[in-house]
């Protein structure tokens, strides 16, 4: 009796994990296709009047160019990442754009939030991150055996 419960209890953590790894691999991928279709239409319209405060490192059309890179890697790690490929590359992409929301929408002197609904939702946005970053390290997880 008391095997069973804790086979259940392992099984639902399995099952936990998994959709964990699941989520971090969509929400690269999600990411990665924001990104890229943003900053390849910036790029092929030669914009100029767009404005990216929330990227603490690049400036101008480098922010494109590093905004175009960061979503083919997020792409790519989300693929790699389903296949169970180059499992650190999730993990460093999905740490790479937490750590980049939570500098550039929080830390930075640079952006402001134009109002409480503009915070809540990069607020929420930010917990998504966080949470793919816990999914992405789910494929570390050792297999136990009961």
């Amino acid at each position: 009796m008391v095997a069973s419960r804790k086979t259940g209890k392992w099984r639902l953590l399995k099952v936990i994990a998994m959709v964990l790894r699941f989520y971090s691999c969509l929400f690269a991928l999600l990411a990665g296709l924001f990104m890229t279709g943003v900053s390849s239409l910036l790029l092929l319209n030669d914009a100029k009047n767009f404005k990216l405060d929330m990227l603490p490192f690049w400036k101008g059309e480098s922010a494109l160019y590093g905004m175009l890179v960061l979503g083919l890697l997020g792409i790519a790690a989300a693929l790699l990442g389903l296949v169970k490929k180059v499992k650190p590359l999730l993990v460093l992409y999905t740490v790479i754009v937490f750590a980049l929301m939570i500098y550039g929408f929080f830390l930075s002197p640079v952006y402001r939030f134009s109002g409480a609904p503009e915070a809540k939702s990069v607020a929420w946005v930010a917990v998504a991150a966080l949470i793919a970053v816990v999914g992405a390290f789910m494929q570390y997880r050792e297999a136990r055996r009961v």
